[in-house]
């Protein structure tokens, strides 16, 4: 008789924890995914930007001078001489439903000394901020041949004809194995391990396109 209890209980045992685990599975089945990682939920860049960078096609400099000769620019944008890094850059508006509209401008390399690098990649984003000549800027730190990867957030500066950098808060690196620093100039403080203070950097961009004098008449557009 006990062994027949023994049996029956065990077996009632097994149908329990059968039944728990066919309605965990089910619950995780049905569970969305609801993850964030680096700003980014469900596809959504609010206040970061991609880990990785993207390569965009039809990228110069005389193609991009010509196309902004054609519409009305805001007082960032243009085609900017990058000297400390060895590039030209142009800044341009965009938009798109993966980012936040505060993420209004990217910055896309045209020109650079490193023939890893392919005209047309985005080497960081900007946001706006109250104050017309501040904006929030995030530059890729990383590079593994033609891909970068790492955004580090700044603080860009916007006087004449120069568009200065600087970063503003600290920050941590991780071990990545097969990268090298991408802006060795600008993010010459940063190393693999400990914490980095906020520090000021005088690195930046000089306008190649327009000159402050045709930036202004641009702008009266928009009025």
């Amino acid at each position: 008789m006990k062994a027949i209890s023994a049996l029956y209980f065990r077996a009632i045992t097994i149908l329990a924890t059968s039944a728990l685990a066919s309605l965990s599975g089910s619950a995780q089945i049905a569970m969305p995914q609801q993850s964030v990682t680096s700003g980014k939920a469900a596809g959504y860049f609010a206040h970061n930007i991609p880990a990785e960078s993207e390569i965009l096609n039809g990228y110069s400099t005389s193609g991009q001078i010509e196309k902004m000769t054609c519409r009305p620019l805001s007082a960032i944008e243009g085609v900017w001489d990058f000297p400390d890094e060895a590039m030209k850059v142009t800044i341009e508006r965009f938009s798109s439903p993966n980012f936040s509209p505060r993420l209004a401008f990217r910055v896309i390399m045209l020109e650079a000394d490193d023939m890893f690098l392919l005209p047309g990649t985005v080497i960081g984003y900007i946001a706006e901020s109250a104050d017309n000549s501040i904006f929030e800027l995030w530059l890729y730190s990383e590079q593994q041949e033609q891909k970068l990867y790492s955004p580090v957030k700044c603080k860009a500066t916007l006087s004449d004809n120069a568009l200065l950098f600087e970063r503003t808060l600290s920050l941590k690196m991780k071990v990545r194995v097969n990268f090298s620093r991408f802006l060795p100039k600008l993010f010459r403080g940063i190393t693999i391990s400990p914490e980095v203070k906020t520090e000021p950097l005088p690195v930046g961009f000089k306008r190649i396109f327009p000159k402050q004098n045709e930036s202004d008449s641009k702008r009266i557009r928009f009025l």
